[in-house]
């Protein structure tokens, strides 16, 4: 019997400790942020005034009743004049009344749960992110609050062990971006489609593509791509070749070239696509796609030794402007944009024909600050007195640290176009057609 009694004492014992273990494994994930881990996550002055924010509004959600829900009214307030996001620009609304609270604006609650140095704190943080906003997760249509506020401090959204930080009721947690967001929640971040013109790559030859939200007493702007505006990416849900937006183009007139381009007398033209994947995580709201079009045209050369050396600029691009809203259920969207008449052969008029393909990049975009990427195109030319060349060049162009790189593909000036013609896959996900017009 004392066997037996021995054996029972180091199994319980046994199960004790291994019980011990489990509870201290699951306090410590759940612990709340040390102050080395915040100072991390406060990678520059940019972050502070984002992840400050959204502790004040954790508190203000713990303390108010209601609070969520005037949170959300603000945020959906933009849309109804044609916005495409459910977020709210602290510059341009942090000082109206909310309705929930009598008299009292955002900045006044915010002020009562974080004292009375909060309102000066706001207007520095502005100062730093003028485009501050706070983002609705969630469908507003569905119920509940998780109480969370999370901050877009930059975290890669397209890596499943990330880390993103969030507050509850003043206190900093993290959780990885993989862990589906199961109700409602907001994320304090710096605008997806602000365009900073203090940028030093800011083009200040080009300003059709943005629109001024609003200005500050100081006479600072806060500028965004224009298509946040207004939808721009109308659903079709049919398949190529039947249905849906737009109205089918006329087929190209019967003539005996080798290429159909070659029957066209348009404009290349990025017609349309369709995706499965966003590629804008659950933290990032709806996707925000930009081009980059790649190509050859009016290339100068010179002959040297019986082959070509080419002066000046080998490449051109065009970057596009900003499809906003992209949804990720595989319906068509057509952004139409245009690049060059492609003119392949030359003539009197132009020497040198322009390259027989063009690269696409195609790009999610998710902001941040500048930085420089190159790509390469391997293209020919004909001339007209010197026969055709190959050429490999590389061109670079600017986009942000933040900005998903989705995929490219390249276009054969001889593959087909329109309902019918030629699909690209940059992603396997993602399908792509052109046309002229």
């Amino acid at each position: 019997m004392k066997t037996t009694y021995i054996k029972l004492f180091f199994f319980a014992t046994a199960l004790l400790l291994l019980n011990a273990c489990a509870n201290d494994q699951v306090s410590v994930e759940e612990e709340a942020i040390t102050l080395d881990a915040l100072e991390v996550a406060k990678q520059s002055p940019t972050h502070e005034g984002l992840f400050e924010y959204a502790r004040l509004l954790s508190m203000a959600i713990h303390q108010k009743s209601n609070m969520n829900e005037a949170l959300q009214q603000k945020a959906l307030q933009l849309q109804q004049n044609g916005y495409y996001e459910q977020e709210f620009y602290v510059g341009m609304q942090g000082k109206e009344t909310l309705k929930e609270f009598g008299s009292l604006s955002l900045h006044n609650v915010l002020t009562e749960v974080g004292g009375d140095e909060t309102v000066t704190k706001i207007d520095g943080y502005l100062q730093t992110n003028p485009a501050m906003s706070v983002l609705l997760l969630g469908d507003a249509k569905s119920k509940g609050f998780s109480n969370r506020v999370y901050v877009d401090n930059g975290f890669d959204d397209r890596n499943p062990s990330e880390i993103i930080y969030y507050y509850e009721n003043g206190e900093l947690f993290s959780d990885v971006v993989s862990n589906e967001v199961t109700q409602k929640a907001f994320i304090v971040r710096n605008s997806e489609v602000y365009i900073d013109d203090t940028d030093i790559h800011y083009n200040r030859a080009n300003t059709s593509n943005e629109t001024v939200l609003f200005s500050y007493d100081d006479g600072r702007s806060v500028k965004i791509n224009s298509g946040a505006m207004a939808e721009l990416v109308p659903i079709d849900d049919g398949e190529p070749g039947g249905g849906g937006y737009p109205p089918p183009p006329p087929p190209p007139p019967s003539c005996n070239e080798p290429c159909e381009r070659d029957c066209e007398s348009g404009t290349e033209n990025l017609w349309r696509f369709r995706t499965e994947d966003d590629y804008d995580g659950a933290f990032r709201g709806k996707g925000e796609w930009f081009f980059v079009i790649i190509w050859a045209d009016g290339v100068n050369y010179t002959l040297q030794n019986g082959g070509v050396s080419v002066t000046g600029p080998a490449l051109s691009y065009l970057r596009t402007g900003q499809i906003n809203n992209v949804r990720g259920d595989n319906s068509w969207h057509y952004p139409n944009f245009s690049s060059i008449i492609w003119n392949r052969e030359p003539s009197p008029g132009n020497p040198v024909g322009d390259s027989n393909r063009m690269k696409v990049a195609c790009f999610e975009s998710d902001g941040g600050s500048t930085k420089s990427i190159s790509f390469t195109l391997t293209y020919s030319l004909e001339t007209s007195s010197a026969g055709t060349f190959g050429f490999n060049f590389p061109v670079s162009f600017t986009i942000n640290d933040g900005d998903d790189f989705i995929g490219e593909y390249l276009v054969e000036y001889c593959h087909d176009i329109g309902y019918n013609g030629f699909i690209y896959h940059p992603a396997g996900d993602v399908d792509f057609q052109h046309n002229e017009r």
